[in-house]
C-alpha cells in the first residue's frame, strides 16, 4: 500500500488532507498518515480503499464549522443538514478506514446554528477505530438517508466503530446504515433543558435486517440532571436499534426510548431492544412498552457474521 504523509507544518508530502486525497488515482490503495495539528478544511472522500491514520487521536484534528442555518452564497437559502459535514465519505468510497483521528464540527449549538455534521459516512465497508467525533446536533451521519432508501431500497452500507468516543446532543448518531458500535463511549452533552437530547435516530430500510447495534458501550453525559436523555427515537418507520451489554447512567430517561411524529404507525414497524443493560439508566419496569427486552436466545443472533455477512472488518492499524 502506498503511503502519503500530511503535515500542516510542512514536513510531509502535503500541507492539507484534501490535497493529499485529490492527488490519489482512483482505484489505488493508499494510506494517509496525518501528523498532529488542527486541519480546518471540508474534506470529501470520493475514492475507495483509503486508510487514514492520525499521529495522535487527541491532537490530530480534522475540523470545520458549517451549520445548517448558514446561507448558501449561490441560492441565498440555508445550506441544510447534509451539506454541513466537515468530513464526507461518498458512496463510491467503500473500504474506507480511519484510526486515531478527531473529526469535528465546531459550528456550535443546534438552537443557534442548526444541525452540524462532523462525519457523513455514505459508503459500504467503513471502519473507524480509536477515533473521536465531536459536534452538537447530528454529529455522526451513517447513511443511507431516507430519501436514498426511497430511490434504492436495497442499499446496504455496513459500518464499524470500535473504541471510539462520540459526543453530541440531539439525534447525534443518525441514518440508515447497518452500523456496529463496540466498546465505544457515547456522551450526551448538557443543553440545560428538561430533555437534553437523543443518542440515536435511525431510519433503517424495511428490507434491512440490522440497523444500529451497540455492543459493550458506555452511555455518559456531562449533565448533572437525571432522566434527561433518551437512547433513541425512530426517525422513520422501520428504524432498528439494539443495545447489548451496555452501561447506562442515571441520566437515561426511565422509558429509555422516545416517540416521534406519526408514532402510532411507527410503533408497529420499528424495532428497539436492550439486552443485559446495566446501571441506573436501565429501568426494566418502566422501559417503553413498544420496545423489547431480549432473551439470551434473541441476543445470540447479533454476531458479526450475521450482521456483516461476508465482510470482516479490518481493525488492525
Amino acid at each position: 500500500m502506498n503511503r502519503i504523509v500530511v503535515d500542516i507544518n510542512g514536513e510531509g508530502d502535503f500541507f492539507s488532507v484534501s490535497d493529499a486525497v485529490n492527488s490519489i488515482e482512483k482505484g489505488s490503495s493508499v494510506e494517509i498518515f496525518i501528523k498532529e495539528g488542527i486541519y480546518k478544511e471540508k474534506i470529501i472522500i470520493d475514492k475507495p480503499n483509503l486508510k487514514f491514520i492520525g499521529e495522535d487521536k487527541e491532537k490530530t484534528i480534522l475540523t470545520y464549522d458549517d451549520g445548517a442555518n448558514d446561507i448558501d452564497a449561490e441560492t441565498g437559502k440555508p445550506i441544510g443538514t447534509f451539506k454541513t459535514a466537515s468530513f464526507h465519505i461518498l458512496r463510491n468510497a467503500e473500504n474506507f478506514s480511519a484510526f486515531n483521528i478527531t473529526f469535528q464540527n465546531s459550528a456550535g449549538m443546534g438552537d443557534v446554528v442548526g444541525q452540524a455534521v462532523a462525519v457523513y459516512v455514505d459508503c459500504d465497508k467503513a471502519v473507524f477505530k480509536n477515533c473521536r467525533f465531536l459536534a452538537r446536533q447530528d454529529t455522526l451521519l451513517t447513511a443511507p438517508m431516507h430519501e436514498d432508501i426511497k430511490r434504492e431500497p436495497k442499499i446496504l452500507n455496513r459500518q464499524y466503530f470500535e473504541d471510539c468516543y462520540i459526543e453530541g446532543d440531539v439525534d447525534f448518531i443518525f441514518g440508515g446504515a447497518t452500523a456496529v458500535f463496540k466498546n465505544c463511549e457515547i456522551c450526551g452533552l448538557d443543553r440545560s433543558k428538561e430533555i437534553n437530547g437523543y443518542y440515536t435516530a435511525a431510519c433503517t430500510a424495511e428490507n434491512i435486517e440490522f440497523g444500529y447495534v451497540f455492543m459493550n458501550c458506555k452511555f455518559t453525559t456531562d449533565s448533572a440532571k437525571d432522566g434527561t436523555y433518551y437512547l433513541g427515537r425512530p426517525w422513520r418507520e422501520f428504524a432498528k436499534t439494539v443495545f447489548l451489554n451496555c452501561e447506562m447512567g442515571a441520566h437515561i430517561h426511565k422509558e429509555s426510548f422516545s416517540k416521534w411524529k406519526n408514532f402510532e404507525e411507527r410503533s408497529e414497524t420499528c424495532y428497539y431492544a436492550q439486552y443485559m443493560s446495566i446501571g441506573k439508566g436501565f429501568d426494566k419496569e418502566n422501559i417503553a412498552k413498544w420496545t423489547y427486552i431480549l432473551s439470551d436466545d434473541d441476543a445470540r443472533i447479533y454476531t458479526f457474521e450475521n450482521i456483516f455477512k461476508e465482510w470482516k472488518p479490518f481493525i488492525e492499524e
